[in-house]
């Protein structure tokens, strides 16, 4: 009882900060393999391949993310019910979950892999990318968009672990993914001179044998999630509380993925240089925010195993204290990466130009700025999809896109390319409206059911 207990973490009980940063540690180092398994990538391309190279995994960045995120509007979904049946001590809930998972990633990593496949190389002719790169980003896009089930796989166990407390183990899998991303890519690039086609081969394979090995020991370590016979029996209502979660996620995913398109295209029509900068202005990005990131991203957990408790008010101190937490965070976060933006642009370049260098630079400096935002935005949201209020994180993504999408287009008229630099920033700040006034409000009457499901049952 006290080894589960210490492998997974009852959020109901016990001091709402201590439990936070409990769980988000766990989260914190994998998110620093996670960013090592992102930026390997990126890396290895730009110093052992070219800088067009570099730019073909930028100009495919949008792209392979809408594949990303849509994947993972079905896994967030996941999250969601599981940690609420978690906290409502419903077992046979959990099996059903599990169970219908594996027909949502199927049915998901077929359908994204198909459009993957045959779409990659219309989409970068739709998105104006360079004809020095289109060719490298739609064979980046085919490879890891078209075997997409595998990094389902993965975050589907890594969500079932995480939703019932355990962070620790998806860590240890994802440590295992990232040395072997790493190793893999220098196999393909390196031995083999593979070049992109050969870092996508090398992150698929990788994400597919994590993903095994992470849903092995999910189900020996918990025979509590090991579905039986009637688990597996076909529950409409499950895949509508699947779809009722899953799909406004997936249309979240969509409308940033837009505006992510538009502002891919206003790039790449300043040239292969500056989708550079982009590419690796993007990846400093992640390297700075990892450090509050996860803290907000474990809020779904927290408010989900709350709400499933009815214990509203551990949800309000939670989010009170945590977003201290997560702006202490991102101001330190700011204050480095405004120090240091030329050399952690360095770290994804050898050698680059001058105009490249500042492109990335001024990108780095620009967004850095508002990293507050970013971080409560992240948390605000987190926590309503814990509570299943899903649709408010959909308008507040809209909000997000319209702002991205009108800034990327009319400020680069004006002043070149910082404009677009300015996008992200405006977009978290206007995004946070809407979700920060539905909590207020939800917190006035949080018994009000967040479905019909919940009003029959309640």
């Amino acid at each position: 009882m006290k080894a589960k207990k210490a492998a997974n973490l009852d959020m109901t009980q016990g001091s709402p900060i201590k439990l936070l940063v409990t769980f988000a540690i766990p989260m914190l180092i994998g998110g620093i393999f996670q960013l090592m398994y992102n930026m390997v990538d990126t890396i290895v391309v730009g110093r052992f391949v070219s800088i067009d190279a570099l730019a073909a995994i930028g100009a495919a960045g949008s792209t392979s993310m809408f594949i990303m995120f849509m994947g993972n509007g079905l896994t967030n979904g996941l999250s969601v019910i599981v940690s609420q049946a978690e906290g409502a001590k419903k077992e046979e809930v959990l099996k059903t979950a599990v169970t219908h998972a594996v027909y949502m990633i199927v049915m998901g990593g077929l359908v994204l892999g198909l459009l993957a496949f045959f779409g990659a190389k219309p989409m970068m002719q739709l998105l104006g990318a360079p004809e020095n790169i289109i060719d490298q980003s739609a064979d980046y896009i085919r490879i890891t968009g078209g075997l997409t089930i595998a990094l389902l796989s993965y975050n589907g166990a890594s969500s079932v672990l995480r939703a019932i407390g355990d962070s620790k183990t998806p860590l240890y899998f994802l440590i295992f993914s990232s040395l072997l991303n790493i190793a893999l890519d220098l196999i393909f690039v390196l031995a083999l001179q593979g070049g992109v086609a050969g870092v996508a081969y090398a992150t698929v394979l990788s994400q597919l044998v994590s993903a095994a090995l992470c849903a092995v020991y999910m189900l020996k370590r918990h025979p509590r999630l090991k579905p039986d016979r009637a688990a597996w029996r076909f529950e409409g209502e499950m895949i509508r509380e699947y779809l009722r979660i899953g799909l406004p996620m997936c249309a979240q995913s969509l409308v940033l993925c837009v505006g992510m398109f538009v502002i891919t295209a206003v790039i790449n029509s300043f040239g292969s240089d500056i989708v550079a900068a982009y590419t690796v202005g993007g990846k400093v990005e992640q390297l700075a925010t990892v450090s509050f990131s996860n803290v907000a991203f474990s809020f779904s957990v927290y408010a989900g195993q709350n709400y499933g408790a009815r214990l509203y008010h551990r949800i309000k101190e939670g989010l009170q204290k945590g977003m201290l937490i997560v702006g202490g965070l991102a101001l330190f976060s700011t204050a480095i990466v405004l120090v240091f933006a030329r050399p952690l642009a360095l770290i994804f370049m050898d050698s680059p130009s001058e105009y490249v260098l500042e492109a990335a630079v001024s990108m780095i400096r620009i967004e850095a700025l508002l990293y507050v935002a970013l971080g409560a935005i992240w948390t605000v949201n987190s926590a309503l999809r814990g509570i299943g209020a899903v649709k408010i994180t959909l308008a507040s993504s809209v909000i997000e896109l319209v702002s991205k999408i009108g800034i990327s287009v009319v400020l680069p008229l004006a002043i070149g390319y910082v404009g677009i630099w300015m996008a992200a920033p405006i977009g978290w700040i206007l995004g946070l409206i809407p979700s920060l006034a539905y909590f207020i409000l939800w917190f006035k009457n949080p018994e009000k059911p967040n479905s019909k499901k919940e009003l029959k049952n309640a």
